[in-house]
């Protein structure tokens, strides 16, 4: 019998939907990676941001893909992904977070970035830049949704553990908002 594309798959054990738990891994990963990126960035900008303010900013743009445009690709992939091997669905999980988050960090990380630059009287940042953002965001993108996809089978059980990084990704989130709007406020 075919699947219907409106079935939830839960944990058997804590009974949490498994979509809503991979996209709560691949928003941590992606959070912990841009934390660790954050130098690159604040090298492109000629050291005008902040380290940690912009970091902040950086797990905003990253909560807000998975949240959103992410999760509409995990429920893409779990939905075309049927007739795969169960074993390549990492890897095809892994390829949309890669294809997604590149176009998301080459539209949404530069915007903001030479949204930042431009009154400050700063050059806005150069093709080669925007390739690297492209670059950074490819290999974090495949990261977090492959990381993203195996976690719930671990991480489902733990209900608690679950909600807790939700909350801490959204914290993070929350922060770089009020960053977001502090710094434009200056600004504008």
């Amino acid at each position: 019998m075919a699947r219907q594309w409106t079935n939830i798959t839960r944990d058997e054990e804590s009974g949490l939907p498994i979509m809503p738990v991979q996209a709560v891994s691949a928003a941590a990963v992606l959070c912990v990676g841009e934390l660790l990126c954050a130098p690159i960035y604040v090298g492109m900008t000629q050291g005008r941001f902040a380290l940690l303010p912009w970091a902040m900013v950086a797990c905003l743009l990253a909560v807000a893909f998975t949240y959103t445009v992410g999760f509409a690709l995990l429920w893409c992939v779990e939905s075309l992904g049927g007739k795969l091997r169960p074993a390549l669905m990492p890897v095809a999980y892994g390829v949309a977070g890669l294809i997604g988050f590149t176009i998301w960090g080459c539209a949404v990380f530069t915007a903001f970035i030479n949204s930042m630059l431009t009154p400050l009287g700063l050059p806005e940042l150069a093709n080669g830049q925007v390739v690297g953002i492209g670059v950074n965001c490819a290999a974090l993108g495949f990261a977090a949704f492959f990381l993203g996809s195996i976690a719930p089978k671990v991480l489902a059980r733990r209900r608690g553990v679950v909600i807790a990084i939700g909350v801490l990704t959204l914290l993070f989130a929350a922060v770089g908002a009020f960053t977001v709007a502090k710094v434009y406020g200056v600004l504008y």
